[in-house]
């Protein structure tokens, strides 16, 4: 992606523009740092764009469609503006803190030090409150204390060289002599004695807003918490694969267009879009598809916030229906043997799959509830200034593997008292640490646990066997109502996959995965210690929320890159796999 104002500041994938660096962030650039501005700034040229469609998606998002950026050559995508504009000289010989204007003078793509003529580095610190908000650091204020600065200011930024963490930077004023340590830039009660308050300052939508948040505090311009995209994901599934529905999807807008003049028929017989539609559909095929399509509440009426979760229904009843092979999936079942079914109903292979990605909004400091579309329960701070009818995203493709374990042996296990008291502990700690962050709980049950903690055995077991890295492989529990898990990898990269995951989903291979996946889970070499973690115990002990959050799991055992889990590494208790009392896979070991 490139950007402005810089002729040629760097690139960013479209992977990116979701995730680290979406509207509202700062990207490092090899001679700068930007904000990458709202989408009421981003060039609107249909040429540097690749239109998506997703019917659940579009209706949890309110969106029409989505826009994934592409990069093309001589054109320019994506706004951006040098932030912040303050930067410090890199000559040690001088090191003045100062600020620069909005673009670097004449061809240069360097802001350059007023005093000596060097290369200025940004500065390191940026201003923060809870509600998103962010503006420059106050360092003239900061280095005369909160007291009256002199009249001709001259600063500079230095690094004693003696401990590391910012207590080794200060900032003193050359004029008149004063200096403060950034020991506590961070801190939001020192902040208070510098600065009146936040002022509301939104840059990437160029706007400023009322501010009745706390918090306000230093932030460095590197710090991961600056930035935390919400991002919601839905698969293609067959519901929406057809060719009927991908025209419809490509010719939304003159579809709406026309339903206001004609009827759904009419448009089917007459509307040159479907010409080579009619050729193998009849025109009331094809008008049932259009009102299917339109229709309001495909994800539930009356649901007031409805979420990923309430796509996932619709995902997994959708890919358990049947085999189906179209150019953006291609399932089929793969049958398992007799003995396996007491453990597993149904397995299937996919080897292809397409995946969308979209960011609605972002948050600063603590990271957004990932299933809630409330802005009263998590404040959202918004990518654009004007309600858009699109939203960016990217279209991933790849390959994985869907099983569910069987219904009627999972129901009677998470009725177990032993395993409702062991999950019961977990649970009330995730529920007090999500209350904590004002998140509003997801419904969460043994059955979650239990799935949660499968998926990350497998996909520990299945990663070198299939060529990809533990990194590569995610997850997607479908629990509600069902015990289902998906494990795929998807990249904007390839159309398709390598085909090894896959393989590990023909019934001898999954067999094979799944018992030595349960074998491994019983060793980890934390044990005893990690074995004998017991959530209940610490429930009534008093450890501290944070450390209660799982049973039974480490990084020795358990614990996954965080680009594979769903849930920060939350949830997890591998003694639901194999104890020799309640686990589930118990016995599995005596299966020939």
């Amino acid at each position: 992606m490139s950007f402005i104002p810089h002729n040629s500041p760097g690139n960013l994938r479209p992977s990116q523009l979701i995730t680290s660096f979406g509207p509202g962030s700062i990207a490092p650039m090899t001679e700068d740092s930007v904000l990458v501005m709202g989408l009421d700034h981003w060039h609107k040229p249909e040429k540097n764009y690749k239109r998506l469609n997703h019917p659940y998606l579009e209706e949890l998002l309110g969106m029409e469609y989505f826009r994934m950026p592409l990069s093309v050559a001589g054109s320019k995508t994506v706004t951006c503006r040098s932030f912040p504009t303050w930067g410090y000289c890199s000559n040690d010989n001088c090191r003045r803190l100062q600020r620069h204007p909005d673009k670097p003078s004449g061809y240069k793509r360097t802001y350059m030090c007023e005093n000596c003529g060097n290369g200025l580095y940004p500065a390191a610190f940026i201003l923060v409150c809870n509600q998103g908000h962010i503006d420059e650091f106050p360092w003239i204020e900061w280095a005369h204390n909160g007291s009256e600065p002199c009249k001709y200011p001259r600063l500079q930024f230095r690094a004693a060289g003696k401990r590391l963490g910012h207590s080794d930077y200060y900032v003193n004023c050359i004029t008149c002599g004063e200096s403060k340590s950034c020991a506590n830039a961070t801190s939001p009660s020192q902040m208070k004695k510098i600065i009146d308050g936040c002022r509301g300052r939104r840059p990437w939508l160029n706007d400023t807003e009322t501010c009745d948040g706390h918090g306000l505090r230093g932030i460095s311009v590197q710090a991961t918490s600056l930035y935390y995209p919400s991002v919601v994901t839905a698969l293609s599934i067959p519901e929406w694969s057809g060719r009927i529905q991908q025209t419809i999807g490509e010719y939304m807008e003159t579809i709406k267009n026309l339903r206001a003049m004609i009827s759904d028929i009419e448009i089917a017989q007459r509307a040159p879009l479907f010409e080579d539609l009619r050729r193998n559909y009849t025109p009331a095929d094809i008008a049932k598809e259009i009102k299917r399509r339109l229709a309001p509440g495909k994800l539930g009426d009356g649901i007031e916030d409805i979420s990923e979760l309430d796509i996932r229904k619709k995902e997994y009843a959708s890919l358990m229906a049947g085999d189906l092979s179209v150019h953006d999936l291609e399932i089929r079942d793969s049958p398992l043997d007799q003995y396996m079914v007491s453990y597993v109903d149904r397995l299937k292979q996919i080897s292809r799959i397409t995946e969308i990605r979209a960011i609605r909004a972002f948050t600063r400091i603590m990271p957004p509830d990932p299933y809630s579309t409330s802005d009263a329960v998590t404040h959202y701070s918004q990518i654009s200034r004007k309600r858009q009818k699109w939203c960016p995203a990217i279209e991933n493709r790849g390959e994985g593997l869907l099983f569910s374990l069987n219904e009627k042996r999972l129901a009677q296990w998470e009725r177990r008292p032993d395993v409702e008291s062991r999950c019961a502990a977990i649970i009330k700690a995730y529920r007090d640490w999500s209350t904590e962050r004002r998140w509003n709980p997801r419904p969460l049950s043994a059955r979650y646990i239990l799935l949660h903690t499968l998926s990350h055995a497998l996909i520990r077991e299945v990663a070198y066997l299939s060529g990809y890295g533990e990194a590569s492989i995610r997850e997607r529990i479908y629990s509600q109502e069902s015990g289902g898990i998906m494990l795929y990898t998807a990249n904007p990269s390839a159309d398709g996959g390598l085909g090894g995951l896959v393989r590990q989903g023909q019934a001898r291979n999954f067999e094979r995965n799944l018992r030595s996946a349960i074998e491994r889970s019983r060793r980890c070499s934390r044990d005893p210690l990690c074995a004998d973690d017991d959530p209940v115990q610490k429930s009534k002990s008093g450890v501290p929320v944070h450390a209660r959050l799982n049973g039974a799991a480490c990084y020795g055992c358990t614990l996954l890159p965080e680009t594979s889990c769903e849930n920060y590494n939350q949830l997890l208790d591998r003694r639901l796999l194999f104890d020799e009392t309640y686990g589930f896979f118990k016995d599995l070991k005596t299966i020939h």
